[in-house]
């Protein structure tokens, strides 16, 4: 007998999935009245069981998977999609979301060339035309791994700058800045490398499914078993000639579909993120820029204390149900307003000498008074020229507006860029035990600090352990759940920066309206505000003082501060920065702790205890790496 168990019961339609109806008909498909609700089903019993009449189910297919339909085939035409190895296949693993996706298929294909990978792609498998930037150490890591050569890399590489400055104005003593190297300071086409990823991958034998949507994912003993659909005509013909969706069989699934994942909001259960970052930017050209590019980017800079901002841009516009357009404000959402700290990076653009990207980017809670992307564009346009000094100030202080500068033709928009990216303080995801064949990497995996955003850079960051780690799992085909959960171990440095994230961003009106003050240490005496706030500018204080005192570590060299800037979390810089504060600044710590909450800050010392255990930890073990060495047969 079959049983059907669900798992985490929140439906999930985003991301690759059109549709959460799987087709099959001898794959011991999930009971009939329970195929549409889950994008993952967990099934008991083996994928090619003879047990389901194909009359009995509503999901029916000329396409099904048996145990030996690829036996003969070897690898025969697995780098072409035409080929009819795509009508049955069997693959170790399967990759779900190209973009990112393919650096990581790659890299398992390079690692073990046996394996037999597919990476599917919802629409054509392709890098934007605008630059990524990333430090060149990191990028580094596509060569390590095997992804491309390094002539492919150099060549890939379209721009690069230093140096990169960090800064906080505050109203005391200007604030804090300095200049850095070798962050982010490095542009590559994803264009160019996303191809040339693919034709390695290609190459080694992967297959590579482009417009083919995922509508659910059957997870049996033996196999996993995704159902497929066709984007476009062009895909339909390149699989069967036919719009009739079709199955892929694997060993394993990867999740590489970001932050949307339907799969990890499955997982989460339908969980609201703990926090937000919402940007806005663009690439724009201008003459003004010249000159301001040659002194390289800024990593992150702020210039504003915390301004309170409206939920809504002035002429709001919505989309009705029937896809219209209209300014009349919907009766589920109201224009309220919330305190925001605002801040700012930008980068020279490899398009031209003349061109520059910049964004603004602020952190917050997901509550409904939080600005929406479209407010968030129109504060951007108000403070971009202040930002970049362009068309200087008049005698009254006030700088000339966007509009002015449009009109003068002094700036020229190229491309407008926005993001929300979700966060949440249970990361990396763990999904549950009963999950077996499924992993995640990249920002499905919650593997990028909430600081960072995730993306190209957080993907290599972790290349070592999930590519290694999936490997060794294929190899010894050890692919339940409870053993895939070690590629998402509990990391103290990420969790750690969840205390940073939340003294980011300002608290909601609300929330601040409830925060205790009987928790405020008096012994500092009363260095709050006459409201009883901590003041607008606490957070570009606190990050002036915390960035200063890791500066002041090492005499001013940078070498605790750069790997902070990269998102690597060590508690000496990190405790060390703290301790300075502490010692210099001693009126910020009420308003720090009035500030982030005493709930979190309690949190935060429990991760900061195992991040030094894990420190010592891991000394201990590298002291002894030659004398415990143990050897797998």
């Amino acid at each position: 007998r079959r049983r059907n168990r669900r798992i985490c019961g929140n439906s999930s339609s985003s991301g690759s999935s059109k549709s959460t109806t799987k087709v099959d008909n001898d794959l011991n498909p999930p009971a009939a009245s329970s195929a549409s609700s889950l994008f993952v089903d967990i099934v008991e019993g083996s994928s090619s069981s003879p047990s389901h009449s194909p009359s009995s189910s509503s999901r029916t297919s000329n396409n099904t998977l048996g145990e030996n339909d690829n036996e003969g085939e070897e690898k025969e035409g697995k780098g072409s999609t035409n080929s009819p190895f795509i009508h049955h296949p069997q693959f170790d693993a399967v990759v779900c979301g190209g973009t990112l996706g393919i650096f990581a298929a790659s890299a398992i294909l390079a690692r073990d060339p046996s394996l037999r990978v597919a990476v599917i792609e919802r629409s054509a498998l392709r890098g934007r035309d605008q630059d990524w930037n990333i430090a060149r150490s990191e990028l580094e890591r596509i060569v390590q791994y095997g992804i491309v050569d390094r002539d492919t890399m150099e060549e890939s590489i379209k721009i690069e700058f230093n140096p990169m400055r960090v800064g906080f104005e505050t109203p005391k003593k200007g604030g804090f800045s300095t200049d850095v190297n070798d962050v982010l300071n490095v542009g590559v086409s994803p264009k160019q490398l996303v191809e040339r990823a693919r034709e390695s991958f290609v190459k080694r034998g992967g297959v590579v499914l482009e417009n083919v949507s995922i509508q659910g994912i059957s997870v049996y003993d033996d196999a996993a078993v995704v159902t497929c659909g066709h984007e476009s005509k062009d895909a339909a013909a390149a699989v069967d000639n036919s719009n009739t969706p079709f199955l892929l069989k694997s060993r394993l699934i990867i999740d590489a579909m970001g932050g949307g994942s339907p799969i990890a909001k499955q997982a989460r259960g339908g969980a609201k993120p703990d926090g937000i970052c919402l940007v806005v930017g663009s690439c724009a050209r201008s003459k003004l820029f010249n000159e301001i590019n040659r002194k390289g980017g800024d990593l992150i800079y702020s210039f504003n204390p915390v301004e309170e901002v409206p939920t809504l841009a002035t002429k709001e516009k919505f989309m009705a149900r029937d896809g219209s357009i209209s300014t009349e404000l919907p009766r589920n959402v109201q224009n309220k307003s919330s305190e925001i700290q605002m801040f700012w990076e930008a980068f020279p653009a490899s398009s031209g000498a003349n061109d520059r990207t910049t964004y603004m980017f602020a952190y917050m809670d997901a509550s409904a008074t939080r600005p929406s992307l479209q407010r968030m564009f129109q504060e951007y346009f108000r403070l971009l020229p202040k930002y970049q000094g362009l068309g200087g100030e008049s005698s009254s202080g006030s700088t000339t507006s966007m509009e002015e500068l449009v009109a003068k033709e002094d700036i020229t928009f190229t491309r407008l860029l926005f993001a929300a990216f979700p966060s949440y303080s249970a990361s990396p995801i763990q999904y549950p035990e009963s999950w077996s064949r499924i992993v995640a990497v990249g920002d499905a995996s919650g593997v990028q600090s909430p600081l960072s955003f995730g993306g190209f850079g957080a993907l290599l960051r972790n290349l070592p352990r999930t590519v290694d780690g999936v490997v060794e799992a294929l190899q010894y085909d050890i692919l339940d759940g409870k053993s895939l959960r070690g590629l998402q171990p509990y990391l103290p440095n990420l969790a750690s920066t969840w205390m940073m994230q939340r003294s980011m961003s300002a608290p909601s009106l609300e929330d601040a309206d409830d925060a205790p003050n009987n928790m405020i240490p008096k012994v500092f005496g009363s260095p709050l505000l006459s409201d009883g706030s901590p003041g607008p500018e606490i957070i570009s204080e606190l990050l002036a003082n915390t960035f200063e005192g890791m500066l002041s570590l090492d005499d001013g060299k940078g070498d605790r501060l750069l790997p902070f800037l990269q998102d690597v979390v060590r508690p000496g810089g990190l405790l060390g920065a703290l301790s300075k504060v502490v010692v210099n600044k001693p009126e910020l710590v009420p308003r720090i702790i009035r500030h982030v909450g005493p709930a979190p800050i309690v949190d935060w010392i429990q991760h900061v205890i195992f991040m030094l255990l894990y420190a010592a930890g891991d000394t201990i073990l590298s002291t002894n790496t030659g004398k415990n060495v143990v050897k797998l047969r």
